[in-house]
Parts: C-alpha cells; sequence; structure tokens
C-alpha cells in the first residue's frame, strides 16, 4: 500500500502479538530478489540444489534461479522502520473477536473492548478448528541455527532434502540452509497427521547433527518450530465488499509442499493493482483446478503410501532441471511443460493414487 498510488492511506494492524518479531525463515525461489525484499543490503541466496536419498545424491544448478532466504528479524525491522517514518500507520496489540460488515464499513471489536471502523479489512487470522484439522495431514518441523566448530557444510547448495530411511510410517527429511561452511539452518520436518513431541523432533535433529560431524561440536543461536496443515480442503475466508481475506486464510499456502511466501506477494500486488484501479476483487486467487489435482495426488500418497513420497520427491528433480520443478511448484508451468515433468517418472504410485483419488 505504502508503494503504491494509495500511499498515504490511514492504515491499522492489529494483532494479538504488538510488534514482537517470531522466529521465522522464509525461502523462495526467483529470477531475482522479489520488491519487498530488494533493498537488503545482503541477500542471501544459493543458485544450486541438493537432494539425497536412500544413499543417492545430487547437486544441480538452479538455472536462471536463484533460492532466496529471508529472516523474519530483517524482515520485520525493515518493516517497523517503514511504519515508524509513516504517520498514516499505527500498531496495536489487540485481539480481533468479532467482524461486523455494513454497506460501506466493517466494525472490527477487540478483545479490549475497543472498536474501530475501516472502508477495508484485510484478514489473515488462522481458523484452526480443531474440526477443520483433525485428520489433515501437517508438515511439523523444528529448526535450529547452529555454528559448528570446524567446516562440515557445502555453502554453494541448498540442501532441500536429505531424506530419512524409511523407518517408520511418516515421510520425513532434513532441510540445511547452509550461511558458511561451519554455520547453517538444520531442519527436521515430517509429514503426520498427529502431534509430535518436540522432545522426539529435537532428538532427531541432534542424532542427524552427530552424523554430519563426530570431531566437531556446535551451538545452537536460533531455533524455529511451525506446524503448517497440508490440504487442499481447508475452509477458505470469503471475500466481500469490505472483508479480504490474505494469506493463508484466502488458501495462499502451497498444500503438498507448505510454501507461502512467494504467493503471498505476488498476490498482494496484484489486490493493490486492483484497488488502486477500482476493480473487482477477484475471490482469494483460486487455485486453478489442475494444480489442485496435482496437489491431491500427492497428498493422498502422503496420507496412505507416505515411504514411496520421498521417491517421487528424488525423481522429480533427478530427471528434470530444478529450474523447470520449481516453475511446476509454483504453478507456473503450462499443460504441456508438465507432461514433460510427470512423463519421466516412474507411473505406478501414481496411477494407484489416481485409482483411490480423493481431495484432501
Amino acid at each position: 500500500l505504502e508503494r503504491s498510488a494509495l500511499k498515504g492511506s490511514k492504515i491499522l494492524l492489529i494483532d494479538p502479538e504488538g510488534e514482537k518479531i517470531p522466529n521465522k525463515t522464509w525461502c523462495y525461489w526467483a529470477e531475482k530478489p522479489l520488491e519487498i525484499h530488494a533493498d537488503y543490503e545482503k541477500i542471501v541466496s544459493w543458485k544450486k540444489l541438493s537432494l539425497s536419498h536412500n544413499g543417492l545424491s545430487f547437486n544441480k544448478e538452479l538455472g536462471n534461479l536463484s533460492y532466496y532466504h529471508i529472516s523474519s528479524h530483517e524482515f520485520y525491522q525493515g518493516i517497523h522502520q517503514l511504519i515508524q517514518d509513516s504517520e498514516n500507520i499505527t500498531i496495536i496489540k489487540d485481539e480481533v473477536m468479532q467482524l461486523h460488515e455494513a454497506s460501506s464499513s466493517v466494525e472490527v471489536q477487540c478483545k479490549s473492548g475497543i472498536s474501530y471502523t475501516a472502508s477495508k479489512l484485510f484478514d489473515s487470522r488462522l481458523d484452526l478448528n480443531p474440526s477443520y484439522t483433525e485428520g489433515t495431514l501437517k508438515q511439523i518441523f523444528l529448526g535450529w541455527k547452529v555454528k559448528f566448530s570446524g567446516n562440515v557444510f557445502d555453502p554453494s547448495a541448498v540442501t532441500l532434502m536429505d531424506i530419512n530411511p524409511n523407518t517408520s510410517d511418516l515421510f520425513s527429511f532434513f532441510y540445511i540452509l547452509p550461511y558458511s561452511a561451519s554455520e547453517a539452518l538444520v531442519e527436521f520436518t515430517a509429514y503426520s497427521k498427529v502431534g509430535i513431541e518436540e522432545a522426539e523432533l529435537a532428538k532427531s535433529l541432534q542424532d542427524y547433527l552427530t552424523s554430519l560431524s563426530a570431531i566437531h561440536s556446535y551451538e545452537i543461536t536460533f531455533e524455529e518450530k511451525g506446524i503448517i496443515p497440508m490440504s487442499t480442503q481447508l475452509p477458505v475466508g470469503s471475500t466481500t465488499a469490505g472483508i479480504i481475506p490474505i494469506g493463508t486464510r484466502a488458501g495462499w499456502t502451497k498444500a503438498s509442499t507448505g510454501y507461502t511466501f512467494h504467493r503471498i506477494q505476488e498476490n498482494c500486488e496484484q489486490l493493490i493493482f486492483s484497488l488502486t484501479n477500482n476493480q473487482l476483487i477477484t475471490p482469494t486467487f483460486r487455485q486453478m483446478p489442475r494444480y489442485k489435482f496435482y496437489d491431491n495426488i500427492l497428498l493422498n500418497i502422503a496420507h496412505k503410501w507416505p515411504e514411496k513420497l520421498s521417491g517421487v520427491f528424488f525423481e522429480l528433480f533427478k530427471t528434470s532441471p530444478p529450474s523447470q520443478v520449481l516453475k511446476f511448484l509454483n504453478e507456473k508451468t503450462s499443460f504441456f511443460e508438465e507432461l514433460q515433468l510427470l512423463s519421466k517418472l516412474k507411473f505406478s504410485i501414481f496411477l494407484k493414487s489416481l485409482w483411490s483419488y480423493a481431495s484432501r
């Protein structure tokens, strides 16, 4: 909004955390940094991806793409500086309890008892009602930024997946963002329909870090954790004249991977373009049906045959250029490009999933 023709509009940001900065790491792939990222003095990125599975591994160049990293602390510090420099933006620490929409305005009632009125409301609140999320596949992760006493990592490549041997009925893998040969963010990720105790996640991380180097000690300098619902069936907030859902509430999280940041930026740009040109807001930027179909095929495999999912991801990146696979995961490919990608894979598990197809 502040970088558009609507600059100077009176904006109120209501957040139960106030100005507290969460511990989060966001990543995306693109030909160049997103506009919201381009102002950074130092942009962390990589030009190679690495995958490992059952003793096999490969590093591949990303071609015209880079894999970009954003720290929530750097991101929020930049946003808060923008807010401090803008007299028209206010942040309050409060919780929204109810919304009431009239013909030309929206009333917001907060937990503090104070109400506010706006002409447009952008709603990113998550509805985590257990009736929606029970039985839903979840991406559960715990990550540590670690600094080893010696060189352990290859700083030229992101390890997108170091896939665990099939020792359980869960699909799980390790993810490494190397900042140097001795420092990296290392995450353990599992796809599960039930919760996993943090102690269990931490034990998996500890064992993995020991396997990376038995001779170098390490210290933990940062921790992040989270749970991302993975489903094409989660309820999506309704778009009205005054209330516009955004973020995961609007269905902007990729169901089969959990990636959200890049899509949020793209959709926000479209949203601002519509607002500045007095165009009708398209309802939540609906996913094209065939991409929803692909997501459901992968989620179906994850639900019923999680031990097969590792081979699907490994083969996908092994048989095609990573730039094409990432384009596919960003839902930017043509149908012909998708046929080229998928025709190189082993079809048995896809046919099995198709035979018992279900929306997930």
